[in-house]
């Protein structure tokens, strides 16, 4: 009995589903009896289709779809033969869901655009900002603290001009407004310390085991105050109202549309910052000699052109 020859349309169709099939597959690949089986093909339609498909290109950027025969294994590679649907990364999701909170997009809409992008293995979906905050490693930060192991994390205070390496027995995570912070004791210092999530830049686990220590349970409010560093500063009341900085002790009307606020800080950088962000609506009342190290400080931060 002779062999029945694909039409055009059936060879396109059967292009189409292997493609398919091949980009499941990964790299992997399957095998041609495998292909030729599952397509209800024959080894000489299945010829004509590879090499119909290593005929195709992405329009525009050009790149070709390439179908690599290693012996009896086809394997698709690159994503220029995509065809299933495109799902972002964990950090690619993360920036387009800030992105999507930030724009004040229609909730409705914005549920139909996460449906359809955001990686259905991530865990959070429609929660992705979540990964803003915490950062890229709240999830092993979080199986560290209930298994009682070492870390060894890369962060960059606000007082560090690059990352530095520290020693930590994580204790706690801990949220305050829209950040998130680790709880740690610092090996090295034997004490203490407070990191934010998202500025953590890379973790490692040890082999070692967490050691008891004394934890302090006072809140980040509390660990502010006791810097003994605070600025009282003017700025708009509309403004005050809507600040979240945990390190706020007093807001008080001053006159009709300003407001002094009195903030406990940590860092002297992290208080330039938010002056900075303001654009020049903050003012610092109390304490010139402070204003002047900011200015200077501030001066650093210049590119010469």
């Amino acid at each position: 009995m002779p062999v029945r020859k694909l039409t055009s349309e059936q060879r396109l169709s059967r292009a189409i589903d292997i493609m398919e099939a091949l980009y499941a597959a990964g790299e992997s690949g399957m095998t041609r009896t495998e292909i030729c089986s599952r397509f209800d093909i024959t080894g000489a339609s299945l010829d004509e289709i590879l090499e119909i498909v290593s005929t195709l290109a992405d329009r525009e950027s050009g790149a070709r779809i390439i179908c690599e025969c290693h012996g009896e294994r086809v394997v698709l590679t690159g994503d220029a033969g995509r065809v299933l649907p495109l799902r972002l990364s964990a950090a690619e999701g993360a920036v387009l869901n800030h992105e999507l909170e930030s724009l004040g997009i229609e909730p409705q809409a914005a549920a139909r655009i996460r449906h359809a992008l955001l990686p259905e293995e991530l865990g959070y979906n429609q929660h992705v900002f979540d990964t803003v905050n915490h950062g890229s490693h709240w999830q092993q930060l979080s199986c560290a603290i209930q298994d009682g192991v070492r870390c060894r994390i890369s962060y960059r205070s606000m007082d560090d001009a690059r990352p530095r390496e520290r020693l930590v027995d994580p204790l706690r995570i801990t949220a305050n407004g829209d950040q998130t912070y680790l709880i740690a004791w610092d090996i090295a210092v034997d004490e203490q310390r407070t990191y934010r999530m998202d500025k953590i830049e890379g973790l490692a686990l040890t082999e070692d085991s967490v050691v008891p220590h004394a934890p302090d349970v006072a809140s980040l409010h509390d660990s502010l105050a006791r810097t003994q560093r605070s600025a009282k500063l003017l700025m708009p009341f509309d403004m005050a109202e809507h600040l979240d900085w945990a390190g706020i002790t007093l807001i008080e009307r001053s006159g009709t549309d300003m407001a002094t606020v009195t903030v406990h800080y940590g860092s002297e950088r992290w208080l330039l910052s938010q002056i900075i962000a303001a654009g020049g609506a903050i003012r610092i009342l109390d304490d010139p000699a402070l204003s002047k190290r900011l200015c200077d400080m501030a001066k650093t931060l210049v590119c010469p052109l």
